[in-house]
């Protein structure tokens, strides 16, 4: 167990050497030239290698995690298939508890469980969907996030928003920033 954690670990490590960082500052942004968000604060946007979200983090991404997805097509993935090699496919024919799903399925990937906490109808871009709570027990570290997430149909498209952390110190530091880019997210 100590072995599979320490690899799991350096996986990662080695990953962040080949990630891209951009500084994206406070004010009005422009995510993946369709979407828009007034940040109360600056993020740092992280480019990985087989990821097709876009991805902020305040602290390093294994301590938070705010990730876009913006005008996903009917029939493309949100992620390259998981551990258990199922695809996470967009459908432009879901209804809410199935983008939920498909979300959860995404944060489920590497093997870490994923437990639904709340569900509700909200507006996100200017367009009615869904925000819904979560809980993840991290696969690699067994460390327990605090997940929150927007999702949103438009035109056939998925446009999508979740943010994770740890769910002490971490997720209450940024918890009330990341809802405020929630409400202030326009699709373009």
């Amino acid at each position: 167990m100590i072995l599979r954690r320490f690899l799991a670990v350096l996986a990662l490590l080695v990953l962040t050497g080949c990630a891209n960082v951009v500084k994206v500052p406070a004010g009005n942004a422009v995510v993946g030239e369709r979407l828009t968000a007034d940040l109360g604060k600056a993020w740092n946007q992280v480019s990985l290698p087989g990821l097709n979200a876009i991805v902020w983090t305040q602290d390093g991404i294994t301590l938070d995690a705010l990730q876009f997805w913006v005008g996903v097509k009917d029939n493309q993935p949100i992620a390259p298939p998981g551990e258990d090699k199922r695809a996470l496919t967009f459908k432009a024919s879901m209804q809410p508890h199935e983008l939920v799903a498909l979300m959860q399925g995404y944060y489920a990937r590497d093997g870490s469980t994923v437990t639904l906490d709340k569900l509700e109808p909200a507006d996100f871009g200017g367009t009615r969907g869904v925000r819904f709570e979560f809980t993840v027990l991290r696969k690699f570290d067994e460390v327990r996030l605090a997940g929150r997430g927007w999702a949103s149909v438009r035109g056939g498209e998925l446009f999508a928003m979740g943010f994770t952390a740890p769910r002490l110190g971490f997720f209450p530091r940024h918890a009330d920033d990341v809802e405020a880019v929630a409400r202030s997210v326009r699709i373009r």
